[in-house]
């Protein structure tokens, strides 16, 4: 770390200061031991050029299809290179699969990573539960699986990999809970300010005091930018920043040696994220620190001080659970050289005490023990480092005053008025009128106990005369009577104090009365509501009401009526859809009434007609699927509930329909072949007549490949392909088709090849 700081004392009690880190690196020497790296766009080496995602623990994710034993809250193990990569924020991506695609199984298990739970915990409450992400104690973070073992299986799968030594909790450093770099780098993503309060003199020989600061974070999970900054290290990240408050006690013991300590509490917030869609939801429910340290300097001569301190840190309180956990205790010694009494040079070295794995007789020895932990556990090569600083500054020298003190102006009031809303608009919290009279007031003191004569000046109206008379602007409180048409802006106010007693016998200070627009004034709500002009009957009318003006912190309440029909859903909210079922010929008018707002403003209604004309039930072609370029084994999943489709109507065809592109990140697709390949599938292994599967090819598609699976019963003619076509990008939507990003593809490299052991399998009867 490079640390920047900058400290300013205010007078001999107070101290401000601010520190930022200029840079930092962090080096993770075992990466199989941090959850981090089990992430979904993480992966771990096994072996020299051979990556891939580990082994972890986690909570089950939404299940697609596979077991029906398998619910939300079960734990599983994810077996290594089971993992895709996906890349944050993680969830709706594929998950583990147990590598169970073939067709020697019965059914395919596939996953999609979440559901998140738990979310809206708060800035101090307990971490989201995340499925397929992880792990079962809370947070996005999994547990790790330090060493696996196989066992004995059936007669499918010879043998079967199981976890061995484990963890149910993450493992992660709080100071750098979401690092995937084995060397991550950043700046600036820590910044901390504070002050120093010293309660005795600075002559005192005991120091009593404390210090208080906020430490906040510029790196948010809210978008992949944020928690890229994360993984490389650059924080822990608390949303609303962390809140400390320290208490220190300083003596010397002689001209030469002092004895210091202190002891605090920093209060962490959590790092939480809106980059899922379901609110904020808490990435890690992070511990706070008691700290402790106690020190001794020394002072050599003018230019030297040398310096040894013993300090600590426990995270304590509410937090997720930390399967390897190290509240390390350090001690650290050095030296402070002054070569000018204005600037200077630091170095020490700092020991870690408490090493995991270690005692601490260990630490300076050359054993390598590993106490409490499994043997798959490695302790750091070398946890301990040094320090370097440099330092300038300036001290104001000692002076003796003049006889005469200077009056000092203590405090001066800060006013504020308000602007009353235009002509015509309404307001909830504004003055109907403008307060034209502002009172101004200044406390000063004097040590002399001088007569102190007050002067005011403006650059904004004219100071009135008050209650109990006097010179109007003279006096520690006047009245500013402001122009009948001020407009908004700051204005500057003077008062001069006098004490009558030259040299240095007054004092001035200025303060701004700040005239400021009325910050919600607004006309009253209008509604007008939107629909069709008509419909065919049986299909539901969507009647949307939209408001203009009104209070902007008001959320409305909204009532609809109808005047034919049946509202199935949306009462309440913005829009409803309403059933038209049996309303042939008939006309439907929905009414749409906003309440909520000020009293000044009635309730604002609007109303939509919709014509209903009378059809005969049609025959439809339903999509029936849609996806993009996929692979062949997960084609064949949708193709096979595809061909049950067709089965169960004998009547019924099927379309595939191909928009030709380009797939998984650059490379082009050859649609005609996909469809003889999806079309031999149908015929060959679920005996669908080639006749009732029909090709469509509607040539290049825009973005990428895409396929749309249409059934159409009997007497419902052909389904529409043009691409632009509502119900074509219905389909795409509601199957939730997306083309990848551009450049994610990278061809797969030919590996050598394998030697095939053919092993003949006897076929059972029954089954499928």
């Amino acid at each position: 770390v490079i640390p920047l700081s900058f400290n300013v004392g205010i007078n001999d009690h107070l101290e401000l200061f601010f520190s930022t880190e200029g840079w930092r690196g962090v080096k993770v020497n075992n990466p199989k031991h941090l959850s981090s790296f089990y992430l979904p766009n993480s992966q771990l080496f096994f072996g020299q050029t051979l990556l891939g995602s580990g082994p972890a623990v986690i909570l089950a994710p939404t299940r697609v299809s596979g077991s029906t034993l398998l619910t939300t809250n079960s734990t599983l193990f994810r077996p290594a290179f089971n993992q895709p990569f996906v890349q944050f924020p993680f969830v709706g991506g594929t998950g583990l699969n147990f590598g169970l695609t073939g067709n020697n199984i019965a059914v395919a298990f596939t996953s999609t990573l979440g559901p998140v739970t738990g979310t809206e915990q708060g800035n101090f409450g307990s971490a989201s539960n995340f499925g397929g992400i992880g792990s079962p104690c809370g947070s996005i973070l999994p547990g790790v699986v330090l060493t696996t073992r196989t066992i004995p299986a059936n007669l499918t799968f010879q043998t079967l990999t199981v976890p061995d030594l484990f963890t149910i909790c993450p493992t992660y450093v709080a100071d750098a809970p979401f690092v995937n770099r084995l060397y991550g780098e950043s700046s600036f993503g820590t910044m901390q300010a504070g002050a120093k309060i010293r309660f005795t003199g600075p002559n005192n020989p005991l120091g009593v005091g404390l210090v208080a600061f906020y430490r906040w974070y510029l790196d948010k999970a809210d978008d992949f930018s944020g928690f890229n900054q994360r993984q490389r290290g650059a924080s822990p990240g608390g949303d609303i920043g962390d809140f400390g408050l320290v208490g220190f006690v300083s003596g010397r013991l002689s001209r030469s040696v002092s004895l210091h300590a202190n002891f605090g509490y920093i209060l962490n917030s959590n790092p939480q994220s809106e980059a899922f869609g379901t609110g904020k939801v808490t990435l890690l429910d992070r511990p706070d620190e008691v700290v402790a340290g106690v020190g001794m300097d020394f002072v050599v001569n003018k230019h030297f001080q040398l310096i040894t301190e013993l300090k600590s840190v426990h995270y304590a309180g509410g937090k997720t659970p930390n399967a390897f956990p190290n509240n390390p205790v350090e001690w650290l010694g050095g030296v402070r050289i002054f070569p000018r009494r204005w600037f200077g040079f630091s170095a020490a070295y700092r020991g870690h005490l408490n090493q995991q794995g270690k005692t601490f007789t260990d630490i300076f020895g050359d054993e390598e023990p590993n106490h409490g932990f499994p043997a798959g556990f490695r302790t750091s090569d070398d946890p301990h480092g040094f320090i370097f600083q440099f330092f300038a500054g300036r001290r104001n020298e000692r002076t003796q005053g003049p006889v005469n003190c200077t009056p000092e102006i203590v405090s001066i009031t800060k006013p504020e008025v308000v602007l009353p809303c235009p002509p015509g608009y309404q307001t909830g919290s504004c003055p109907a009128v403008l307060n034209r009279r502002v009172q101004l007031t200044a406390e000063a003191r004097d040590q002399d106990n001088d007569t102190l004569l007050y002067t005011w000046k403006t650059t904004v109206g004219t100071f009135v005369a008050t209650e109990g008379g006097g010179e109007p602007g003279t006096g520690p409180t006047v009245t500013l009577e402001l122009p009948a048409d001020v407009a908004e802006g700051s204005y500057d106010v003077t008062v001069t104090v006098d004490d009558g007693c030259a040299p240095n016998g007054a004092e001035t200070k200025t303060t701004k009365v700040h005239v400021k627009k009325c910050p919600y004034c607004y006309l009253c709500p209008k509604v007008t509501v939107s629909c069709p002009d008509e419909v065919d009957e049986g299909t539901s009318i969507r009647f949307r009401a939209t408001v203009t003006d009104g209070d902007p912190k008001v959320t409305p309440t909204y009532n609809w009526t109808v005047s034919a029909g049946t509202i199935t859903s949306g009462q309440g909210t913005d829009s409803i859809e309403v059933d038209t079922t049996g309303l042939g010929d008939q006309t439907v008018t929905a009414t749409a009434t906003v309440v909520g707002y000020a009293a000044a403003c009635p309730p604002a209604t609007g109303e939509c007609r919709t014509k209903v004309n009378r059809t005969i039930n049609p025959i439809y072609c339903r999509a029936f699927d849609a996806y993009e370029d996929i692979t062949f084994n997960n084609e064949k999943a949708r193709l096979d509930l595809f061909a049950i489709r067709l089965k169960e109507d004998r009547q019924a065809k099927g379309y595939y329909v191909t928009y030709g592109g380009r797939g998984r990140g650059v490379k082009s697709v050859d649609a005609a072949a996909r469809a003889e390949r999806a079309q031999n599938y149908l015929y060959e292994q679920r005996g669908i007549d080639k006749s009732r599967v029909i090709i469509v090819d509607r040539g290049p598609a825009p973005d990428c490949f895409k396929v749309i699976l249409w059934v159409c019963p009997s007497g419902a003619g052909t389904p529409p392909t043009d691409l632009g076509n509502e119900q074509v990008q219905e389909a795409l939507r509601t199957f939730d088709v997306q083309c990848p990003p551009e450049g994610s593809y990278t061809p797969r490299q030919p590996g050598p090849k394998k030697k095939v052991r053919k092993r003949h399998v006897r076929r059972q009867g029954g089954g499928s």
